[in-house]
Formats: structure tokens, sequence, C-alpha cells
């Protein structure tokens, strides 16, 4: 019962940090700080925290953003903490996956913190040591296990 209310103390807070952390970096510290404390309360509750925070992950805004030439609209999923400490912002882009498919893949993503969608763009903007790098990300189909994985890849020279 204990662990129970923790994990739901832990998902609340980790709900609330990423729904006030936007694309336009309005995030607020104590909810972050908040989410911090009550998650480290419990080893397991934070580590079940963050896969229902992937599973939870919702839309924050929708922007414009101009991808290898072309603006589309897309969804923003907000910042995410990865298991390194780096952050991810990290967008949806809407009808790209047509127009983007066929670019050269570079490699796999080491960590994608929402539950992936097949057929679909993602642009991340991934903060390390403060420095910010800007990757581009595709789905394919789902493999045999239903599962979908996300690549890397390289934009053409429009951009």
């Amino acid at each position: 019962m204990r662990i129970n209310r923790t994990l739901g103390l832990a998902l609340t807070a980790a709900v609330l940090a990423v729904a006030m952390t936007g694309c336009s970096n309005s995030a607020s510290s104590t909810a972050s700080s908040a989410a911090s404390s009550v998650a480290a309360s419990s080893v397991a509750a934070s580590s079940e925290a963050a896969e229902s925070e992937a599973a939870a992950a919702s839309v924050v805004s929708t922007e414009d953003l101009d991808v290898n030439g072309t603006t589309y609209s897309a969804d923003c999923y907000g910042e995410f903490t990865l298991s390194n400490g780096d952050t991810m912002k990290l967008w949806k882009v809407k009808d790209a996956y047509a127009d983007l498919s066929a670019l050269p893949m570079k490699g796999m993503a080491e960590e994608f913190p929402i539950e992936a969608e097949a057929e679909q763009i993602y642009v991340a903007d991934v903060t390390s040591n403060g420095e910010t790098t800007r990757q581009y990300l595709r789905t394919d189909k789902a493999g045999r296990n239903g599962t979908v994985s996300v690549k890397t890849f390289e934009l053409g020279d429009a951009e």
C-alpha cells in the first residue's frame, strides 16, 4: 500500500513537472524539485514513475517548425530529463513522414522518452553540458514484436 501511495505521488509530481515544462522554456523549478524529491523517496517508485511519464506524455503546445526547408506544424511534448541527466525537448512533426522518410539513416536513438508512434518524424533538442544539439528522428513500421524503433537521420542540403 505504501509503495502504491509513493508511486502515485511520484507520478503526479512527474506529470506536473512535465506539464509545466513547455517548449518555450517556461519550466517551474519548484515543480521540478518537488518531482525530484518525491520520486527519490523510493527507487522502485522513481523507476516506475519514469515509465509512466513516458506513457502519459501529452502535447504541451503546437508550433511551426522548419525541417529541411519546409514548415510543418509540430506537437511539442515539453522537456524530459534523460537517464544520463541530459534534457530533451521533443516535437512530433505532423505530416512530414512521406517527405522525410527516404533521407539517410544515421543510427538508432539511444533513448526516447515517450511511446513512439509508427511512421512519424520527431525533432529533439538535446542539451548536454550546456550545449544543445538538434536531432532528427524517424519511426518506421512496427516490427514483429509490435514495438516501434526510433532512428536518427540526416537532413538533405536544403536546410
